[in-house]
């Protein structure tokens, strides 16, 4: 099953099934997920959803309203920090909190439908919409829209909208999809992106593909270091060093914040880094490429002149 975004990494998630006409019949939801935390306080920490079950179209309302409603009522007022939902279900576990929203739903809950193994696809270059049209993805490092020297991304998507008046949408992962496009629209489209200098998606390393930063210094004030001016430097060390050691096509997913607030989600990447100290990260290992599986800390306190060493 194929998805452009992280269902585990959220409060409340819903997947959708269908049945084999492609027609809704329901959703299996699931609850608690959540990565914010705080160094050095380790009863705050990052905590995948849980599956709930499987709820009827008809009925996804009122489910939806219990889950609030169970967090509303049992949900910790009085510490911010244990407020989420994700540490109302680690505290009661999963079936008490079930038994609870069934209270609130009036029902039993079915069981959660079987799924297959999720994949992450992120959809960059051209497809088929499936009217007879097509869709764009455009990989948007780090969700920076500018220009910069020859790379004019900024002024491309301007004339593009103005000339074919194209919708756009934003993916989780900092990228943009143009869509409604007419097939005799794409090589104009085309020859505009390559003249601002914005690369297809085969001429991106898939380590930049792939990353991620939040901006951090010096636009948010909870950041303690760099992150999104310092990731192209990183990932131009950790390139070099993949060369060098014979993994040339490896490209582990890899992510970067300012402080532990989680918001490019490091905990959910391959290789993790969260700013800990000035010129210095905490380095998560384990999680995986399709962002299903936490990762767990490696190193508590790195300085970044120490990474290329730490790596090898």
């Amino acid at each position: 099953m194929y998805r452009s975004t992280e269902l585990y990494t959220q409060d409340v998630s819903l997947v959708v099934i269908t049945n084999e006409a492609g027609e809704l019949e329901g959703f299996n939801v699931l609850a608690g997920g959540g990565l914010g935390r705080t160094h050095r306080k380790e009863e705050t920490f990052p905590c995948l959803a849980q599956e709930i079950g499987y709820v009827a179209k008809e009925d996804i309302y009122e489910l939806i309203k219990a889950i609030v409603a169970t967090q509303r009522d049992y949900g910790d007022r009085s510490n911010r920090r244990h407020a989420r939902m994700k540490y109302l279900l680690h505290d009661w576990g999963l079936e008490k909190f079930k038994a609870k929203l069934e209270e609130y739903f009036g029902k039993s809950i079915a069981p959660f439908k079987p799924l297959p193994e999720w994949k992450y696809l992120d959809f960059l270059g051209w497809h088929q919409q499936g009217d007879g049209k097509l869709f764009l993805g455009i990989s948007v490092e780090n969700g920076r829209v500018k220009n910069e020297d020859s790379f004019q991304l900024k002024t491309a998507l301007r004339k593009i909208v103005e000339l074919f008046q194209l919708p756009m949408l934003l993916t989780a992962n900092h990228n943009i999809i143009l869509y409604e496009i007419q097939p005799q629209q794409q090589q104009a489209i085309e020859q505009i992106l390559a003249q601002h200098g914005v690369r297809k998606e085969k001429d991106i390393d898939p380590l930049v593909r792939y990353s991620m930063a939040c901006p951090a210094l010096p636009t948010c004030g909870l950041a303690i270091v760099e992150s999104e001016r310092a990731l192209p430097g990183i990932l131009g060390q950790i390139r070099l060093l993949l060369d060098k050691v014979g993994l040339e096509q490896e490209h582990p997913v890899i992510r970067m914040t300012g402080c532990p607030n989680g918001c490019a989600r490091p905990y959910m990447a391959e290789l993790g880094f969260v700013g800990s100290a000035p010129d210095a990260y905490q380095i998560w290992l384990g999680g995986s490429p399709n962002q299903t599986r936490l990762a767990k800390t490696y190193v508590d306190k790195l300085h970044i002149n120490n990474l290329e060493a730490e790596l090898e």
